[in-house]
């Protein structure tokens, strides 16, 4: 797995090597013992799990452990050419037996959101959302995203750079962890789940005139 270089959040440093790994998982012909797909068709080849969902909704797989406690999820991934379209994971998630879809999540992502957005947003409530169109995705690349929450402190790191954060008054606490192709085609591989260490960070505006 990739070395984590620490976090730096607005009043918040994710100690990324204190952080206990909770899941580390190396997608093989034995991927369904650790994953479980609740939505669009999803299957393993040459290391990677693919996932796709050619239709206006997100499909889903989702962790098959729960983690009582705040995690990051980290993992390689790529859109499959021709798709072209959001690399999405999902955290905090609890699924909805009776309408077979997310209950609560948080949806962080690049490459979204109808316009090549990167960004944070909670499910259902369609409300809490932060988005921008300043990281651009190149389709079929491979990235490294870190994604996870603290207590309702959302972040997502793309290749070592924070490119968003969300913090959401509300927050969703604990639950299973995963990817959703939405209207698209993913490759994803060399995942891993950490419990996050982190430390109260002070920062003041020193005089600068």
């Amino acid at each position: 797995m990739n070395i984590l270089n620490d976090i730096l959040l607005i009043g918040k440093r994710i100690i990324s090597d204190q952080s206990p790994v909770a899941l580390s998982s190396l997608p093989d012909d034995n991927w369904q013992e650790t994953w479980d797909a609740k939505g669009g068709s999803w299957g393993y080849k040459d290391g990677y799990l693919i996932g796709s969902e050619p239709g206006n909704k997100g499909g889903i797989l989702l962790s098959k452990q729960s983690f009582d406690n705040d995690v990051m999820l980290s993992f390689t991934a790529a859109s499959v050419l021709p798709a072209t379209r959001d690399v999405n994971a999902v955290y905090c998630t609890t699924w909805d037996e009776d309408i077979n879809y997310l209950k609560l999540a948080y949806i962080s992502g690049i490459g979204g959101w109808y316009e090549d957005k990167c960004g944070i947003e909670r499910f259902p409530e369609d409300g809490l959302r932060a988005l921008n169109p300043l990281y651009h995705y190149e389709p079929g690349r491979e990235v490294r995203i870190t994604t996870g929450a603290i207590g309702g402190h959302n972040f997502l790191v793309v290749d070592e750079v924070l490119v968003q954060e969300l913090i959401d008054p509300n927050p969703i606490v604990g639950g299973r962890v995963g990817f959703s192709p939405y209207s698209t085609m993913l490759k994803i591989k060399d995942i891993e789940v950490r419990e996050i260490c982190w430390e109260e960070r002070i920062q003041i505006y020193e005089p600068e005139f």
